[in-house]
């Protein structure tokens, strides 16, 4: 929810603005100024003020608790011409929110984080978990120092301004994509992709410290890290058992079912009699963490409480790139769709006709692997594109107009 501050009538008017443009995001707080923002501070995951910058810095910093916890915070000056992000840029969002007030509102939007201001993506905005030193690895890019990208597990980062891994070692900068569990070094940055899936057996009643520990045992004796653990996996007849929901609320992640004749007719290394007899199926924990497909790392294993009342297996899901297919519209700057300019910046890898790519090159980040043709290799370039895509890799492939009436979506 974003909470919307506004003490005159100019500003209200804006506020106002907001508030019909996103009626199922805001909430508008009334009264004196201070209690809104405290109000608004502790009840919102984001807070726009219309009000000065000095005057939000003075309420806000007896409020302020750390960069993880606090909401983002955007000012709007009375004339409507600025949306500062003015604390929260990265955690709290304030930074992608100053560019969606401006641009409703007609205001610049005014971003100080340094990575944002000059067009990198910062390391813990990625969706991804981070571990490390953040801050002296970003700064390490800003100022263009060696820093390698070592890519353990195939994830589809957007374009990022890393050298090759001999300079970063050299430097000792790293970021590392990984699912392992390692420690990072003083000058490391560990990127944790969702890339496993645990499968999980249990009796019924079956203790949710009993899961857990089950859980954490195996992952930990197989090297690999829980903050890469994507889901819990188990069949259908499992789906309200209080001890599973329990361990993947504790974990952060979803408890995801499947039906006993999906599960039977996957093929694993031990399946059972005891699970075919009470729902249905060979295998629970194997199977449901093999049926998306991938490497089993760790076989079924039993709980160590005595009788034991759970199971778990952990399969490494294989990566998965993204594919846009991305159309230039007709050909004016300001006819570019804002989902385009989207996924241009999102990409790692553009693929595209040598015009085309010229008419954008400017929308990309620092970093971006451009791979442009000549006319008459539109199959080459798809093929191009898919391929990189398949590497685990977030692609853009351009085209004239809208791309699905053109040619190169089909």
């Amino acid at each position: 929810m974003i909470g919307l501050i506004s003490v005159t009538a100019a500003g209200a008017v804006a506020r106002d603005r907001l508030a019909a443009a996103w009626p199922e995001r805001t909430r508008v707080y009334e009264g004196p100024a201070g209690d809104a923002v405290r109000a608004a501070f502790a009840e919102c995951a984001q807070v726009v003020c219309f009000l000065a910058t000095g005057a939000v810095v003075r309420l806000l910093a007896p409020l302020l608790g750390g960069k993880t916890s606090d909401p983002g915070v955007v000012c709007v000056d009375e004339g409507g011409r600025f949306a500062v992000s003015l604390l929260g840029g990265h955690g709290g969002g304030a930074n992608e929110l100053a560019r969606e007030v401006g641009a409703l509102l007609g205001a610049e939007p005014v971003v100080t984080t340094a990575t944002d201001a000059v067009d990198l993506p910062g390391l813990d905005t990625l969706g991804l978990p981070a571990e490390g030193a953040v801050a002296a690895v970003s700064r390490a890019l800003l100022d263009g120092e060696p820093v390698a990208l070592r890519t353990e597990v195939a994830w589809p980062l957007p374009a990022l301004p890393v050298t090759g891994a001999d300079r970063g070692q050299e430097h000792g900068y790293t970021v590392t994509v990984t699912d392992r569990a390692v420690e990072p070094g003083p000058r490391d940055v560990l990127l944790r992709p969702p890339t496993l899936v645990v499968g999980v057996g249990a009796s019924r009643g079956a203790p949710a410290d009993e899961v857990l520990a089950l859980i954490r045992d195996a992952l930990a004796e197989a090297g690999l890290s829980a903050r890469s653990v994507a889901e819990l996996a188990t069949v259908d007849a499992k789906s309200r058992e209080p001890g599973l929901l329990a361990a993947a609320e504790r974990l952060g992640v979803p408890l995801v079912t499947h039906p006993a004749g999906e599960l039977a007719r996957v093929e694993v290394p031990n399946p059972s009699a005891a699970p075919l007899a009470a729902v249905g199926t060979p295998s629970v924990a194997e199977a449901a963490a093999l049926l998306g497909g991938g490497e089993l790392l760790v076989p079924k294993r039993k709980s160590a409480a005595s009788p034991a009342m759970a199971t778990c297996a952990v399969v490494r899901r294989p990566g998965r790139g993204r594919l846009a297919v991305v159309g230039l519209g007709p050909g004016a700057r300001d006819l570019l769709t804002p989902r385009a300019r989207a996924e241009l910046r999102r990409a790692s890898v553009l693929v595209g006709l040598d015009q085309y790519v010229d008419q954008i090159r400017d929308l990309l980040r620092p970093g971006t692997r451009v791979l442009e043709s000549g006319l008459g290799a539109e199959e080459e370039r798809a093929r191009t594109a898919v391929a990189e895509a398949r590497a685990g890799r977030a692609v853009a492939l351009i085209g004239s107009g809208d791309a699905g009436v053109y040619a190169m979506a089909s």
